[in-house]
């Protein structure tokens, strides 16, 4: 046989096999050929629907005084053209907006100066516009109001040219010359008030967060492969699995292993970002430039910490995705749609528009983008850091149980289609006294970001009409997801319902606590406010849902308040966190762990930064009276309570004079009478006592379940 004959023949075998490999072929041919163009035209799209939807924007410009308001909106009328589409709409108004704050609220501020001309020439316009270029709204605004004024400028001109050919006349005696009469009605002055450190953050923040993001990914998937996929391929997964380790804690160790990885490699990159910015002279060459900038160092070691949950989450995932794989080429399939479902939110957290705000807040990948790109740019607050972060994190939880849940299944361990199958089978699954660590982390993590959308969804809706959207809220946010989606879940899933939601009743000293901790917890925790707010003073976003309630809840009945704001969701977020989370947390850790660590979620599912400390910790309390009780009712009972005392003593006249309510509602910094705080704290210690002396009883007790 000839050396042709014998390379043809091994050539055509492996071929072949490539070929029979339908999993080899899904990663070469159908994700280029169907997900790329979907990708790109997809992209396209959306930078066009997003510069459409930028044009056509209402935009508020400030003049220093009224007349030149209504000489610039005069204008600007003039110049628009009645047969196009999408055209912006400017809200001119007087106003005295610093420069520095020019951007979402108030895009432009513009001065205007006009000086006569002899006739039959308009008088000439001088119009100093400042705007935030690297805002895109502010810079956006400036684009379009300069275009307006370059067609008023036009239409003048071509009236000008006009009346000077209709009069046949030399021109009237002037010290300008006629060209300078006719074609210059019009001059346009635009300035940037972005600092150099704001232009050097825009220019990094356009194209560096996606690749920090990308190579945070890249450098967690080897190490991925190898811990789980390079296990099998060795022949030890079956060994490893065999000692007396728990599975969580295997898993665990390895996830940190990748996480490490993941985030040396986000670490390396951002340090080379700086190292060639400050050692590679492009500082000096950007100083020279007519718009100096100067890179923002001072950020990176914040992007730095903001990127290690997103390593947690990444490395996660890939742990999870990898664990299905039985060696590594079939591991590095399943890898590739990882990469592209991580490109998807991240290349579209670069569209203009995008904001970090509402949904896009919690918005895996895409809001650890959007956050490097308002640290790079210098426009970032510490609200959006904490919601990112704790979103991220709880993400990455979710993304550990469902690895660790994975990774000693007989399904995953024998790796075959048929087996993989099985794990969604409702037929095969086995009866379990609570939800594990992954069903509870999971569910949670999935309706941390719906929360976020329904909130957004039904805002605007509750500035029209209050009691409309608190019903709204009542039965979607808190009937629908927190109490009916946790009970089908545990259905579906064959878990025990009263032992999951505790639904036994408790001993008769539970309920005495219950009321204890309920009629001195307001107290409490509006001192904790106060306190809070003299350190760090309320966010505007904070304030304003306070006035809106405040101010729609004076022609409604009380009664619709309270069992809106109070008992429906004091029952439902029971049932979801000191329920089907507390009860899942608890089958895998200790007691503390397990009601610290619902108490924190539950406070990060408040979104207003400022509620979280307060609210975590009364998630703390309340998760230890429904642990000690081995009940649900006493912290539901509790949590009414506290919810309606917050609401109906301000509206009882003579309860508030005593408890000086109204100066607290006045003045969030104010503290509660000595004579009320100091028997609030006696009582809820009181309630702290009896709960300690409720002793738990064994076996499944011991782990939070009623037995």
């Amino acid at each position: 046989m000839s050396r042709r004959v014998r390379i043809g023949a091994i050539y055509r075998k492996e071929l072949t096999n490539i070929l029979r490999d339908r999993r080899a072929m899904l990663a070469m041919i159908i994700i280029p050929v169907v997900m790329y163009p979907v990708l790109m035209l997809g992209f396209v799209g959306a930078v066009q629907t997003d510069e459409a939807k930028l044009r056509s924007q209402t935009f508020v410009v400030e003049t220093p005084t009224m007349e030149e308001a209504d000489n610039l909106l005069a204008r600007v009328v003039i110049a628009q053209d009645p047969n196009a589409k999408d055209q912006p709409t400017f809200d001119v108004r007087p106003g005295n907006t610093p420069l520095l704050m020019l951007g979402d609220e108030v895009q432009l501020r513009v001065e205007l100066q006009v000086s006569p001309r002899p006739r039959p020439f308009p008088e000439r316009l001088t119009v100093h516009i400042a705007f935030n270029e690297v805002n895109v709204r502010s810079r956006t605004a400036m684009e379009q109001l300069t275009a307006a004024l370059g067609r008023y400028r036009e239409r003048m001109t071509r009236d000008s040219l006009e009346k000077l050919l209709e009069s046949r006349l030399p021109m009237v005696p002037s010290t300008e010359p006629v060209v300078d009469l006719v074609l210059s009605p019009v001059s346009i002055e635009a300035v940037s008030t972005a600092t150099e450190q704001q232009r050097g953050g825009w220019a990094l923040g356009l194209i560096v967060p996606v690749i920090l993001v990308l190579m945070t990914i890249t450098g967690a998937i080897y190490p991925a492969i190898d811990l789980t996929a390079g296990e099998r391929e060795r022949g030890t997964l079956e060994a490893l699995l065999a000692t007396p380790v728990p599975v969580l804690h295997l898993v665990m160790a390895k996830f940190l292993v990748v996480a490490t990885i993941g985030l040396l490699a986000a670490f390396v990159n951002v340090l080379s970002v700086g190292a060639t910015m400050h050692f590679g002279g492009l500082t000096k060459v950007f100083a020279n430039a007519e718009a100096p900038v100067q890179f923002p160092a001072s950020t990176l070691p914040i992007i730095v910490f903001s990127m290690i949950p997103f390593a947690m989450l990444s490395s996660a995932i890939l742990v999870a995705v990898c664990s299905f794989a039985r060696s590594y080429k079939e591991a590095q399939t399943y890898v590739t749609p990882v990469i592209i479902l991580a490109l998807v939110p991240a290349i579209a957290a670069t569209l203009p528009s995008i904001q970090l705000r509402g949904i896009f807040l919690v918005v895996p990948v895409g809001n650890m983008v959007l956050l490097a790109r308002e640290l790079f740019q210098q426009t970032w607050t510490w609200s959006q850091v904490v919601i990112v972060l704790l979103s991220t994190t709880l993400y990455a939880a979710a993304a550990v149980g469902v690895a660790a849940r994975l990774f000693g299944q007989e399904a995953v361990l024998f790796a075959d289609a048929g087996s993989y199958r099985t794990l969604m089978q409702r037929r095969l699954m086995q009866p379990s006294p609570a939800p594990t660590v992954a069903q509870a982390v999971v569910l949670t993590a999935l309706l941390f970001p719906a929360v976020f959308f329904i909130n957004s969804l039904f805002s605007n809706l509750l500035l029209e009409d209050l009691i409309r959207g608190l019903s709204w809220l009542a039965v979607v946010h808190f009937g629908g997801l927190f109490l009916l989606l946790p009970l089908a879940v545990a259905v579906f899933f064959k878990i025990d319902l009263v032992g999951t939601f505790r639904l036994r009743l408790p001993p008769a000293r539970a309920w005495l606590a219950a009321v204890l901790i309920g009629v001195s917890s307001w107290a409490v925790a509006k001192e904790f406010v106060a306190l809070q707010a003299r350190v760090v003073p309320p966010s505007a976003a904070l304030q304003e849902l306070n006035r809106v309630l405040s101010e729609g809840a004076k022609d409604v009945p009380l009664w619709s308040i309270v069992l809106l704001l109070a008992v429906i969701p004091g029952i439902a977020e029971e049932f979801l966190f000191r329920g089907f989370l507390l009860s899942g947390l608890g089958r895998a850790s200790g007691k503390w762990t397990a009601i610290v660590g619902a108490g924190l979620i539950f406070g990060a599912f408040h979104s207003f930064v400022d509620k979280i400390p307060m609210t975590a910790l009364m998630g703390i309390l309340l998760g230890y009276l429904c642990w000690q009780s081995r009940s649900l009712w006493p912290g539901i009972l509790a949590h009414v309570m506290h919810n309606s005392a917050l609401m109906v003593l301000p509206n009882m006249p003579r309860a508030a004079q005593w408890l000086a309510l109204s100066s607290v509602e006045s003045e969030p910094d104010k503290l509660l009478p000595v004579h009320v705080v100091i028997p609030a704290a006696v009582l809820l210690l009181a309630g702290l006592a009896i709960l300690a002396t409720l002793r738990q009883r064994r076996s499944s007790t011991a782990n939070g379940f009623s037995g």
